[in-house]
């Protein structure tokens, strides 16, 4: 008597492919754990790698504010705030931030920004020039 057992392996890889979809999510980072604040809208954030020069924050909210004024405001501070903290931690001193996409779907809003190094500025100190007279 021969056994069936296709039904086996379509299990083993469902359930692979579930836990590494769960796995995936949970590279989103919580705003207010991590900054020690207490955002109204709860920003969840994820910094992506995109080379040497260059890194992606992807920020949505946490916690529905649909009628809320302000929650472009919060999320737009948040995404500043990461920026800052990615650019410092890379040992960047100079870094420049744009948005790239906001998108508004419903009460979750979601912004993505780019972060991106400049180089350093070579300044020349300005020589005082010597008083002139008797």
């Amino acid at each position: 008597m021969k056994i069936n057992c296709w039904p086996r392996p379509v299990f083993v890889f469902a359930s692979a492919w579930i836990l590494a979809a769960g796995c995936a999510t949970e590279t989103d980072q919580s705003f207010n754990a991590h900054f020690n604040q207490n955002l109204p809208a709860a920003p969840k954030y994820a910094v992506e790698n995109v080379n040497d020069h260059r890194f992606k924050i992807v920020m949505d909210q946490g916690r529905p504010m649909q009628d809320d004024p302000g929650r472009v405001t919060y999320m737009k501070q948040a995404v500043s705030v990461v920026a800052e903290d990615e650019a410092h931690r890379r040992g960047w001193a100079n870094w420049d931030m744009n948005y790239i996409e906001q998108r508004d779907q419903g009460w979750m809003l979601i912004l993505v920004a780019e972060v991106t190094r400049k180089p350093a500025l070579n300044v020349t100190p300005i020589q005082p020039t010597p008083p002139s007279g008797p």
